[in-house]
């Protein structure tokens, strides 16, 4: 399928291209016009990547980190001395908090938009399950 997709776009860029510079005033100026399209669209998803990246910098995700951070410190308190699974979970769950701050900090400015919507994503899926942490917990008192 990817190969497909490949080919399909290298034959439009090829008849566009061809278009451009080879066809008649109509087709040139067709091709002119999706050039241009085409450089519009780049320089849109440009100016959404730089806008993402400064929200990011300016702590997009920082309350969701913060939320996280605060349950799992809740689940510890509410967790019996003697409720070694609900540890061992815990601990997992702290685990990976620690590998996804430490995978932002590492990626420092060149964050992509895929890249902070995947650790906005896995985020979300940590508080749920430590949501689900504390729920079971605080029944099983």
């Amino acid at each position: 399928m990817r190969t497909i997709i490949n080919l399909v776009l290298i034959i439009v860029i090829a008849i566009v291209g061809y278009n451009y510079f080879f066809g008649d005033h109509r087709e040139q100026a067709e091709s002119r016009e999706i050039v241009d399209q085409v450089k519009g669209l780049g320089k849109s998803i440009g100016d959404l990547m730089i806008s993402e990246k400064e929200k990011f910098d300016q702590g997009k995700y920082n309350g969701l980190v913060e939320r996280l951070r605060s349950l799992t410190d809740r689940i510890g308190s509410q967790l019996e001395t003697s409720d070694t699974k609900g540890k061992e979970q815990l601990k997992e769950l702290e685990g990976e908090l620690d590998e996804l701050e430490r995978k932002v900090e590492e990626s420092g400015d060149t964050i992509s938009d895929q890249t902070g919507e995947e650790l906005r994503i896995r985020l979300n899926q940590l508080l749920e399950q430590a949501e689900r942490m504390l729920d079971s917990s605080g029944r099983e008192e």
